[in-house]
């Protein structure tokens, strides 16, 4: 695994620690379909980060270049907005760190 994954995955169970793995699950792939748990995967060309939260998905998606686009599959829980904002910002931070190919 990539080293701001592993630190992004740090940073999750250490704040949220009674709901890491079980609560909040965070998949991402890389543009040749690899995912975070493969040894091949590449975070230089991440494609997709996914958040499961409380049995709500937030996609992350690479949509052109540089560009990104941000989804929900469900529909959010208010009382969950503050979380999945602090989860958002986490993983953003992270993220933002990858020199993207």
């Amino acid at each position: 695994m990539n080293e701001n994954f592993i630190n992004m995955y740090t940073e999750l169970n250490r704040k949220y620690s009674d709901d890491y793995g079980r609560d909040l699950r965070i998949d991402a792939i890389d543009r040749k379909d690899r995912y975070d748990n493969d040894e091949f995967f590449d975070e230089t060309l991440l494609d997709v980060v996914r958040i499961y939260y409380k049995q709500q998905t937030i996609s992350i998606e690479r949509y052109y270049e540089n560009n990104w686009e941000i989804e929900d599959y469900d529909y959010l829980k208010f009382e969950d907005f503050r979380e999945i904002g602090k989860i958002l910002s986490i993983v953003m931070k992270h993220i933002s760190r990858i020199e993207l190919d």
